[in-house]
């Protein structure tokens, strides 16, 4: 892979933002950089180590900086037509896998080669499974009798057949139990130790 070419900067600091196009060179080496799986201080090592032909001066917060926005840019790419592109694209590449795996699984069956490419082609069938959304689980629906939504009733409380009198008694009864709870609590927090 021919490396992507980088603009001649200062090895200096420099003052003030990056030209336009200096800014998108460096953000597309960056990107690819991150595209080899590499992190932030790999990729500053990178840029501006003694390797590098060009090194340029930039700080590791800065890289990040550029990291987020890269990935920022990889979800605004990203639409939904693009992922239904990109998942058939990862389908049929699957697919041809599998083809090609199982093929030569059975020209090379009396050795181990041949188990290898067996094993390859299950793990691209699983591969493809997960795409295809087959391993999903089946959804399930309950229902009453005739379709209707279920319907729960909560057991009776016997406090709720009492007769209201009844209940505003208890009530001041509790009233009156926590008042005097407090009471007590007040007392033994007035008195000296």
């Amino acid at each position: 892979m021919d490396p992507i070419p980088f603009p001649t900067s200062p090895t200096g600091p420099v003052r003030g933002r990056r030209p336009e196009r200096d800014l998108a060179a460096l953000r597309e080496r960056i990107e690819t950089l991150m595209l080899q799986h590499l992190q932030a201080p790999a990729i500053h090592r990178a840029l501006t180590g003694l390797e590098n032909p060009n090194p340029i001066t930039i700080s590791l917060r800065q890289i990040r900086s550029h990291m987020r926005a890269v990935e920022r840019s990889w979800g605004a790419r990203s639409t939904a037509e693009t992922r239904e592109q990109d998942r058939a694209r990862a389908i049929a590449t699957t697919e041809e896998a599998i083809r090609i795996a199982f093929a030569r699984s059975t020209r090379t069956a009396t050795s181990n080669v041949g188990v290898g490419y067996f094993n390859a082609a299950l793990k691209a069938q699983e591969q493809l499974i997960r795409l295809c959304g087959l391993d999903a689980p089946a959804r399930t629906e309950v229902s009453g009798p005739g379709g209707v939504p279920l319907s729960f009733a909560l057991a009776d409380h016997p406090a709720e057949h009492l007769d209201p009198r009844e209940e505003a008694r208890r009530l001041r009864q509790m009233a009156a139990d926590r008042e005097a709870v407090a009471d007590e609590a007040d007392e033994a927090a007035e008195t000296p130790r």
